[in-house]
Formats: C-alpha cells, structure tokens, sequence
C-alpha cells in the first residue's frame, strides 16, 4: 500500500517577516479518473477503500428518479437538486425538501432522518428536516411509497427500496468493499477512491445520470448552500460533492470534450484539507476560475493569520 501523501498545509504569518510558515499538514489520497477507470493522475493511495458517505448521493437519486419514472412520478429540477444535497438548512433548502415530502404526503415528523440541528443556525431545537440528509430522505420517502416499501424498512439495506438503490450504486461505483451505516441512517458504501473519481468522470456526462447533473448545475445553491465548495464548482459547472470524514469528489468535461473524475481522502478526516486540495488542483487545471473558494483561514485574536492551501505535491499533478 502507498503511503498517504500531502494533500494541503496550514500556515501561520511571521509578524516580523510575513512569510507563511507551515503549522500542519493534512496528509491522504487523490485520484483523477476518466470514465473507464484509468488513473491519469494520483498522491498517495490512488487504491484506498474509502467509505464515500455523501458522494454517493447522485447515484442514489438517480436509482430513485429511475424506480419514480416507472410510476409517472416526475420530480421538479429544485427537488431533484435538494435530493442529492448535503445542505446548510437554509429557508431554500427547507421549502425545496417540504414541496418534495408533499408528494408522498410525508409529513417532515415521519422524515427517517435523525433530529439534527443545521449549520445556519446550531442553536435550533433539532428537527429531522433540519438534518443536511432531509432532501435524500423525502426522495427515499416518494419512491419507498410507490414501492410499496414500509416507512420503517426505507433504510433497510436489505429492503425493496434500498435494493435497487444499492444495485445502481453498484453500478456506478463498482463491487462494495464494504457496507456500512451512514451518519443519517441509510446504507454508507466503501470502494476504491479510484473508482470514485472514474464514476464522476461518468457523472459529468453520462446521460444516465443528466437529470440529477442538470438538476444541480441549474440549482447550485439547493446543493450545497451559502459559501460551500460545492455550490461554487457546480456554479462553474463542475459537478461536486463532499462526502463526511474529508472525502471530496467532482467531474468535468475538459476542453477537448474528454470526462474527467477527481476523489480525495483526507486521512484524518479533515473537510478542509480535501476542500483546499479540489479547488486547488481544479484551479491549477483550468478547470475552475482562480480564487474561486477557500475555506476559513486560521485565526489569531479574531483575526486571520494564515490560510490552509493546498499541499505542493497536490499542485504538481496539474503538470
């Protein structure tokens, strides 16, 4: 197995000087992809099993939107976008996922999501809609009751919704590694990071899935929220998502048509360094606009006193 290598690095300003001096480094794995598997470019451990948490979540729209289009049930763009969204429980995110629990006459109490508080406001009284997974969920909930599927076995990785949902994952992603249990309750798959990256080659233009890309490329904000990585790439038509324990994923079409995937692990789970590492690369590419996102930078008496960017190693793969 090939070690960790550098993924991003924090720094702290010399008063005296003003130069950057590196503080820490978040170490972990990169791998670019194209559709059919190749490793075109990699740091560390292009090969780590690595539970995709939430970058599973077009693929899972997708199985539903496919199982709902043998019903006639035809979500709208907004709702579709809120499905696969990791979301900040802004006032859009929570309307969007209400319209969509209106389809199945699911009230936002019988949500399987656990209580949760949102990021926009941690002092909230938790509320399953409140959960960044709601969206997923009254998908889940919409299919599960056009199949016939018992609201307490919508989870159930062995139950009639999950079934199809993980075959279609299995599709995308390839053979599991492992199966597990997602922070929100739903079944949590682990694959090669490699095969993350090429299934997001294939998520950036494969028609199977046009309808959850379009869906967020036209519904950025629904994706994400306010100052996320995610929502600033699908505005610059990458199509992204981050996954919990620092795992990122995006696609692209470059400018001589060929589809690209790019996944990242950070070993100690750090969201930041996976962040920096993406946008970084994507930037250094050409593949998204310079300075389009940085995350927070370290503060010092309130004040900010270094950045997190991404490691050397990283920028080199741009070549």
């Amino acid at each position: 197995m090939t070690s960790p290598g550098p993924l991003a690095e924090v720094t702290r300003r010399d008063v005296t000087s003003g130069r950057e001096v590196s503080e820490s480094t978040h170490r972990g794995s990169l791998a670019v992809c194209d559709a059919d598997g190749e490793v075109l470019a990699s740091l560390g451990d292009p090969w780590r099993s690595t539970f995709v948490r939430s970058c599973a979540k077009p693929f899972q729209a997708t199985a539903c939107l496919e199982l709902l289009d043998l019903a006639g049930s035809r979500p709208a763009g907004p709702e579709v976008a809120v499905s696969w969204a990791s979301h900040r429980g802004e006032a859009a995110h929570i309307e969007a996922v209400r319209r969509l629990l209106s389809r199945s006459a699911t009230t936002a109490e019988q949500l399987t999501t656990p209580p949760d508080r949102p990021d926009i406001d941690p002092g909230a009284t938790p509320a399953p809609i409140l959960h960044n997974c709601s969206g997923k969920h009254a998908l889940f909930a919409l299919t599960g009751s056009e199949q016939a599927c018992p609201r307490d076995r919508l989870l159930d990785a062995d139950g009639p919704l999950q079934r199809p949902v993980l075959a279609v994952l299995e599709e995308a992603l390839g053979p599991f590694d492992a199966v597990g249990v997602d922070g929100c309750g739903a079944p949590a798959v682990a694959v090669p990071l490699a095969r993350l990256a090429a299934a997001y080659a294939d998520l950036a233009a494969g028609d199977r899935w046009r309808r959850v890309r379009e869906a967020g490329l036209a519904h950025p904000q629904l994706v994400g929220g306010t100052d996320r990585l995610e929502t600033a790439l699908l505005g610059a038509g990458v199509v992204a998502k981050p996954g919990a324990e620092g795992v990122f994923a995006a696609g692209w079409v470059d400018e001589r048509g060929r589809a690209r995937g790019m996944a990242v692990k950070a070993e100690d789970g750090a969201a930041r360094a996976s962040a920096s590492a993406t946008v970084e690369l994507l930037e250094a590419m050409g593949v998204a606009p310079v300075d389009l996102w940085r995350p927070a930078a370290p503060l010092g008496g309130g004040t900010p006193v270094g950045r997190v960017r991404a490691a050397p190693a990283v920028l080199a793969l741009a070549g």
